[in-house]
């Protein structure tokens, strides 16, 4: 099993480096650049006189709040310490013996079903498409080994960015439930892609063996508090999960802020509008670099092809923390992850990548 070394270790880059935290800009975690909103900060402010009492377990404003959001009813809706532990467990309560997921894409997938002794497959993504998912030869895969009784799918896929299309989805969960296939749909990022439309949650009206992922921590950001969240109206995934599922599996602080962070539409205004302004500065500016190829991109990252792979540690030396993707299958260490960060920020990396690349 390939060890995952995730982006946005600041301390230890910063350790390693000599360096103080507050020098280093990061662009290998993709994190909301606005930071925490005021009505985030002040529900954590008013959940700390809460601490001395356990939680609800049942979370019924946490899940009563997502439920509105998305139109959905709340027992519908699973809450759990992150969209990971939530892939863990997902996957320790069906119970399941063999997975297909893409390559590349993100790590704890695998590692989940790993730890369960699941046979893993893969559907390689190509890069001459762009890393596109082509569900139409992803159909044919799962026609081709019908031993596969599970498939994950990260929409829009990290680190490629790219977003299968809801009536794409559509048809692999139709297919899926004709040939008792389970699909897990991880949309940890579809707040901040240029097609939220496209999220499958829209369709989820029917009872399918389908369970969608959403996590809080990028578009909110607050990676440090862990929250995610599951929707599905599956009877038989809603009674595993209930049976799975540890108590007071969300913090009292996480209960707080997913009951009001959905209100804040003035904060989800301005992150939307800084999110479709600076991917298209980014992606544009990046593209210039004629030494990197940058592949296209829904989502607030983008993965590029450098002609180096000291690129990373060049950048260090320039205060500057871009993701390695040399642990995604498929992938070798030419290849590198960027987020889009600050419009300062954002220019600042392209001043620091034309730098180090002429060196």
């Amino acid at each position: 099993m390939r060890q995952i070394v995730h982006g946005g270790n600041r301390e230890k880059i910063a350790k390693d480096l000599g360096k103080d935290e507050s020098e280093l800009i990061d662009f290998s975690a993709n994190i909301n650049p606005l930071g925490i909103s005021d009505v985030v900060l002040q529900a954590i402010k008013d959940a700390t006189s809460k601490i001395v009492d356990y939680p609800n377990p049942n979370y019924p404003n946490l899940k009563q709040a997502i439920a509105k959001q998305f139109n959905v009813r709340m027992d519908d809706v699973f809450v759990g310490n992150g969209a990971v532990q939530l892939i863990f467990d997902v996957t320790s309560s069906l119970n399941l013996q063999n997975a297909l997921v893409l390559s590349p894409t993100f790590g704890e997938y695998e590692r989940a079903f790993n730890r369960l002794n699941m046979k893993v497959d893969h559907f390689v993504l190509s890069q001459d498409d762009d890393f596109k998912v082509d569900v139409d030869r992803l159909i044919l895969k799962l026609k081709e080994n019908s031993e596969i009784d599970l498939v994950c799918i990260c929409n829009p896929n990290n680190p490629t960015g790219q977003v299968v299309p809801n009536n794409q989805m559509v048809k692999l969960a139709n297919f899926c439930s004709k040939h008792n296939i389970w699909l897990v749909i991880d949309e940890a990022f579809m707040d901040l892609t240029t097609e939220s439309d496209e999220s499958f949650l829209r369709s989820l009206t029917e009872p399918l063996p389908v369970i969608v992922l959403r996590s809080a921590t990028k578009f909110f950001a607050i990676p440090g508090l862990r929250l995610g969240f599951a929707i599905t109206k599956n009877a038989e995934m809603k009674a595993r999960m209930i049976e799975q599922q540890e108590p007071w599996s969300v913090n009292t602080f996480a209960d707080a802020v997913g009951t009001v962070m959905y209100t804040d539409k003035d904060y989800i205004n301005k992150t939307q509008k800084w999110f479709r302004k600076e991917n298209a500065y980014l992606g544009a500016e990046l593209r210039k670099i004629p030494q990197i190829h940058v592949f296209p991109s829904s989502t607030n990252y983008f993965l590029i092809k450098a002609n180096s792979n000291q690129l990373r540690e060049k950048l260090w030396g320039e205060n500057i923390m871009i993701r390695s993707c040399k642990d995604y299958l498929g992938l070798d260490d030419s290849y590198f992850r960027i987020a889009v960060k600050s419009h300062q920020n954002n220019v600042s990396l392209i001043e620091k990548l034309k730098k180090v690349i002429a060196d």
